[in-house]
């Protein structure tokens, strides 16, 4: 038998083993634009594995990755978005991609990372104030919704699509999420609620605040950006009935070297958003 790489996921109330997937699919991709006529493309990363490789690994009498029941998951995939394109933010991060490597690798979860439009490959020219980030955002949602062939010919239907946003990336993800069906939720990794980020993008934390989706919030102790006690206050404001937080000690905003720590924690989320 083979050796398969295990780690564990702490949630409140157990321990979820996780076993990762021997073979995860890789491929650059360019998405369109919704309702652009000048026919812009996103460059984008979407990772994902094919049922005939886990038909497979179990054949060879190795541990399936994913929780017990992986089912769970059939239908779901995962948007990324990234820092601020205009600071130099693009989807080639250790954040954005250490969280879909772990989603993909351990949970069997489709992600799609993919570049705001004037980054890297990407067309057309971005915005400070989010405008045609939230466009892009949705049209990373549609692409995954439209019977995407790499998904569907490997077994993966997608009907609901949860969004991960990092920095920057988190206020343009919350404030699209309940702009499609199809979001169920959506997670804000190191949400800046800092003055700059209200003086340049404050008509956007008020669909975060208000959304009634389930929402996980995370942020380190040491931010560079958003302190504790401003992180708590806003959580406190928060609207719904699923609305989650978790502060990690000794972490600041570019979560050098716990990429996998954060990873759990999403991971541990999204396994209850689908219980």
């Amino acid at each position: 038998m083979n050796t398969t790489d295990t780690t564990e996921t702490p949630t409140s109330t157990t321990v979820l083993k996780l076993n990762k997937y021997k073979k995860v699919e890789r491929r650059s991709i360019f998405l369109p634009v919704l309702n652009e006529s000048s026919n812009i493309k996103l460059e984008g990363l979407l990772s994902w594995v094919d049922k005939n490789h886990v038909d497979e690994q179990q054949q060879n009498g190795d541990a399936v990755g994913g929780y017990s029941d992986t089912q769970l998951y059939d239908n779901v995939a995962v948007v990324i978005t990234h820092p601020h394109p205009m600071l130099g933010g693009n989807y080639r991060n250790n954040v954005v991609l250490g969280v879909a490597d772990y989603l993909t690798s351990y949970m069997r979860i489709p992600t799609l990372c993919f570049n705001f439009r004037g980054v890297g490959r990407s067309d057309g020219t971005g915005s400070w104030r989010g405008s045609t980030e939230r466009t892009d955002t949705l049209s990373a949602v549609q692409y995954l919704l439209n019977s995407n062939p790499l998904l569907t010919q490997s077994g993966n239907n997608i009907t609901k699509v949860i969004i991960v946003g990092y920095s920057y990336g988190s206020v343009i993800g919350s404030s699209v999420a309940d702009e499609h069906d199809s979001i169920i939720g959506f997670t804000a990794i190191s949400y800046p609620f800092g003055p700059l980020t209200l003086m340049l993008l404050g008509h956007l934390l008020e669909p975060a605040l208000n959304s009634p989706k389930p929402k996980l919030f995370v942020t380190g102790d040491k931010d560079n950006f958003t302190g504790v006690p401003k992180f708590k206050t806003r959580m406190s404001e928060m609207k719904g009935t699923r609305v989650e937080s978790k502060i990690f000690e000794g972490v600041d905003h570019f979560y050098q070297n716990s990429e996998k720590m954060l990873s759990k924690e999403i991971a541990a989320w999204i396994h209850t958003l689908c219980k």
